[in-house]
C-alpha cells in the first residue's frame, strides 16, 4: 500500500475527473446568447468568458518548486496521507487542483466577479473585482479556495488569494509543495493569439514551504462555442474496487501487474 507524496500528485492528475462529485453548479452571471458563453460586456483584450480546456501535455509548464529545508520527505508524505484521504472520501478538491481539471472550466464575468466553475469535485472560484482588500481573518472562515480579489493590470487579471483551510480538499501544488493557512496565491491570467489561448501564471509564497516563491504557467484553449457542460462523473467513496485500486494499483486480471501484498 503505497502513500508518499509523488503518488498523491499522480493521482491528482490522473483520477480528479474519478473523484467527481454531486452536481455541477450551473452559473449564471450573464445573459446567455445562442446557447453558447455568456455574454460580456468587457473589451475584447479583458473578456474571459468562455470555456477552457488544458490541452494534451504541451499546456503546463511547472518547474520543480524550491522546498524549505523544513519540508522533508516525512513531511511530505504526511500531508501526502491526508491528501489520500481526501480523494479516497471524494471531498471537495479546492485550489490548485481545481485549475488542473481535465475537463473545461467554465469562466463567466461582470464588472464586480469572475466566477470559475468546474466539472469536477470543487466549489466554484469567485474572484472580487469589486474589493480591494481581503476579509479580515477574525471574520473569514477559510475554505479550499480562500478569498479571492481581482484587479485588471492592463489587459492582465491579477489575481489575489489567501485564507486557504490546510485540512481541507487536496493541498499539492503543482511542481511540489502544499498549501498551508498561511499561503499567498498570485494568478495573472492574460488572452493570447488573438484570443484563443488563456495564459494563467501561478505563484505561491509561503515561508513554511517555499525557500522562494514558486511559479508555474497553464495555457488554456477556448473551447467551441457550442461546448456544452457535462455534469461531473459520480464519486462513490463506498465503491470497494475503486477503494483498493487507489490503495494497491491494478489487480491481476485488470492488465497490470499483480497487486503488492502490504
Amino acid at each position: 500500500m503505497v502513500r508518499t507524496y509523488e503518488d498523491v500528485m499522480a493521482w491528482v492528475k490522473r483520477f480528479s475527473m474519478g473523484i467527481a462529485a454531486g452536481t455541477l453548479m450551473v452559473v449564471a452571471v450573464a445573459a446567455q446568447t445562442g446557447g453558447g458563453p455568456a455574454a460580456s460586456s468587457a473589451p475584447a483584450a479583458r473578456d474571459l468568458t468562455g470555456f477552457w480546456e488544458l490541452t494534451y501535455l504541451d499546456s503546463q509548464h511547472v518547474p520543480r518548486a524550491s522546498l524549505s529545508p523544513r519540508v522533508t520527505k516525512a513531511v511530505l508524505d504526511a500531508q501526502a496521507r491526508r491528501d489520500f484521504k481526501a480523494i479516497r472520501w471524494c471531498n471537495i478538491l479546492g485550489m490548485p487542483a481545481i485549475m488542473s481539471s481535465p475537463r473545461p472550466l467554465d469562466i463567466r464575468q461582470t464588472d464586480r466577479i469572475v466566477v470559475i466553475a468546474a466539472e469536477i469535485n470543487a466549489a466554484t472560484r469567485n474572484v472580487y473585482l469589486d474589493r480591494t482588500t481581503h476579509i479580515n481573518r477574525d471574520e473569514f472562515d477559510p475554505t479550499t479556495n480562500g478569498d479571492s480579489i481581482g484587479r485588471w493590470e492592463g489587459d492582465t487579471l491579477i489575481v489575489d488569494t489567501v485564507g486557504f483551510d490546510p485540512n481541507k480538499g487536496v493541498t499539492a501544488i503543482p511542481g511540489g509543495g502544499y498549501r498551508t493557512a498561511d499561503s499567498h496565491l498570485t494568478e495573472r491570467y492574460r488572452l493570447l493569439n488573438n484570443g484563443a489561448v488563456l495564459s494563467v501564471t501561478f505563484r505561491w509564497e509561503d515561508s513554511k514551504v517555499f525557500r522562494t516563491p514558486h511559479t508555474y504557467e497553464f495555457r488554456y484553449v477556448r473551447m467551441a462555442r457550442d461546448y456544452e457542460a457535462r455534469l461531473p462523473l459520480a464519486c462513490d467513496p463506498f465503491d470497494e474496487g475503486r477503494t483498493k485500486f487507489l490503495s494497491e494499483g491494478p489487480q491481476a486480471g485488470d492488465g497490470g501487474a499483480p497487486a503488492r501484498r502490504p
